[in-house]
């Protein structure tokens, strides 16, 4: 059953626009890999200060104190939506991510 997700990701801010437009593409061709489909990404904050620190993952222990927030909208089955995360938690550059399900609105008007 198919569902659409939203998806908010921080990334490391030492990044520069080459290595956040490969992680953008690495994990829009994840999506259409698992048959799914991307209605939108963007960059939503480009540089923003963390009110704590957060500590990277992987070998580095590192603590950052800012990041780049990504936002993308996708359509993708729910079996499939575990290989997704696995795909966005190898990824070490990238410092957390949220995915939730959006509520399709279905609006009916009553006619009397």
């Amino acid at each position: 059953m198919e569902r659409v997700y939203e998806s908010m990701m921080i990334l490391k801010a030492n990044l520069d626009d080459k290595e956040n437009e490969e992680i953008f593409q690495k994990i829009i061709k994840r999506v259409e890999g698992l048959k799914g489909k991307v209605s939108s990404s963007k960059v939503w904050v480009k540089e923003r200060t963390f009110f704590y620190p957060l500590r990277g993952r992987g070998a580095e222990k590192k603590r950052h104190f800012k990041g780049c927030y990504w936002l993308i909208d996708f359509k993708l089955d729910t079996a499939k939506l575990g290989d997704l995360k696995e795909t966005i938690r190898l990824e070490e550059r990238i410092l957390r991510n949220l995915i939730i399900k959006k509520e399709e609105k279905a609006v009916k008007e009553k006619i009397r």
